[in-house]
């Protein structure tokens, strides 16, 4: 998936609320004096349902059809299709939280995207649903991918402009567990329906219309002037960097994120095709059992991300339980890669959860206290979701490679030594405790 990230804060770190670049809001926007309760609750619902939209394709719906065009090149054509997709991912994500920023409509800045979003991608499920090869496919879930960020780089953007800096602890652990809760959903919805055309399409539908419902009734922030300056080439190519020089800390943490998400995309992308190649379940019984797997993870994340991101706010500490967690997911992806039957599957997905669930939840806090300024907030988060888009652009493009030459477990303890790096780079993090 799209990385799927991300970002909320908290002003729990001691020193830091003050001076949190999303505690304050552009004079040139508008914003809803009573907004406060019900977004803390929408703004998690439709990232749940925005991923049960995305995906039933990427978990397994996909992997079942290109198995029936090619079983013999199943995993080199699933690669192929998440890579390019994840390349459209990698530069959508950016662009389109510059243009949420610029965005003067009267029914707001963000809302119009989400809902834009979430209906392109839809489309692009349909089409993926028809494919007849794996080239049409790999259009289908490239638009999959465009729709997607634009729907996701708004709602992410609309966190800091709707919560207060004193709730915003608390909603990051909440939008974090959503995006996992969210894959679970996914999975239950998708093995309730027979294999074939409905299950293609109607477990996304089901999150199409959970996104509508949750988002239509937010009052949301609205620009009432004109941005200053052109949107031109230079801008445009612009929504992808930022100065690590005059930024380190957020240099630092984007590095961190890189690391711990390459890893994380080893174990996500491929859990279906290694439970059927690696493991030998049947094909009949995949996606019942891709769902208990991830049902197990998204126990051990729901423990984490709640309890963690509390006692971080509690603690006024980040970068310890950043780098701590980081350390017990890639335990996890490790015991998944000498995994020899479904049962050490579960543990390993179970101990999985519990770390990047704590990992993602206070990584997100982390993040928002190092932006630059609340009128880029939407670009520069887009540029925080490459370090999770790029990752899965390049896993797929060397898994095929590393699965040759040593396996699935050689790919997953690379993800999990790579995870390891990058959890080193957060203690270099200086504004954050």
């Amino acid at each position: 998936m799209s990385n799927i990230s991300d970002s909320a804060g908290s002003a729990g770190v001691a020193g830091t609320a003050a001076s949190s670049p999303l505690t304050a809001m552009p004079p040139t926007t508008s914003v809803p004096a009573q907004r406060r309760r019900y977004p803390m609750f929408a703004i998690p619902l439709a990232m749940i349902s925005l991923v049960i939209v995305l995906l039933p394709p990427s978990a397994i719906t996909m992997t079942l059809r290109l198995r029936e065009l090619d079983p013999a090149a199943a995993a080199t054509n699933l690669s192929i299709v998440l890579g390019v997709g994840a390349f459209f991912a990698f530069f959508t994500g950016p662009i389109a939280g510059r243009i949420s920023d610029r965005t003067t409509s009267r029914f707001g800045m963000r809302k119009p995207w989400i809902l834009a979003g979430a209906a392109g991608l839809y489309l692009g499920i349909v089409v993926i649903a028809f494919a007849p090869n794996v080239l049409v496919m790999t259009l289908g879930w490239s638009f999959c991918q465009i729709s997607f960020n634009f729907a996701l780089a708004a709602l992410v953007a609309m966190l800091p402009d709707q919560v207060s800096a004193s709730r915003r602890g608390r909603v990051a652990s909440f939008f974090n567990l959503a995006q996992y809760a969210g894959f679970t959903a996914a999975s239950f919805f998708v093995q309730l329906f027979p294999i074939g055309m409905v299950q293609n399409l109607a477990p996304s539908l089901i999150g199409l219309i959970a996104v509508f419902a949750i988002i239509l009734p937010v009052r949301d922030r609205v620009r009432r002037d004109k941005p200053s300056g052109t949107f031109g080439l230079k801008q445009l190519f612009g929504s992808f960097v930022f100065n690590p020089r005059k930024y380190p800390d957020l240099g630092w943490a984007w590095l961190t994120r890189f690391g711990v998400g390459i890893g994380y995309a080893t174990a996500t992308s491929y859990l279906a095709v290694f439970l059927l190649d690696h493991i030998g379940v049947p094909e009949a019984d995949a996606p019942a059992l891709v769902f208990q797997a991830n049902l197990a993870s998204t126990i051990g994340l729901t423990v984490s991300t709640v309890l963690v991101g509390w006692l971080s706010d509690k603690l006024g500490r980040r970068k310890p339980f950043v780098f701590i967690a980081a350390f017990v997911a890639m335990a996890g992806l490790i015991m998944l890669a000498v995994a020899g039957d479904f049962s050490t599957v579960v543990v390993a997905e179970v101990i999985i959860g519990l770390g990047s669930g704590a990992f993602f939840a206070v990584d997100l806090a982390l993040i928002t206290e190092v932006l630059p300024s609340p009128e880029t907030s939407g670009k520069d988060l887009g540029v925080v979701n490459i370090a999770q888009a790029l990752p899965q652009s390049l896993v797929p493009a060397l898994a095929p490679s590393v699965i040759g030459a040593f396996g699935y477990p050689g790919l997953f303890i690379g993800g999990a030594a790579t995870g390891i790096l990058g959890a080193f780079a957060v203690l270099k993090v200086k504004k954050v405790r």
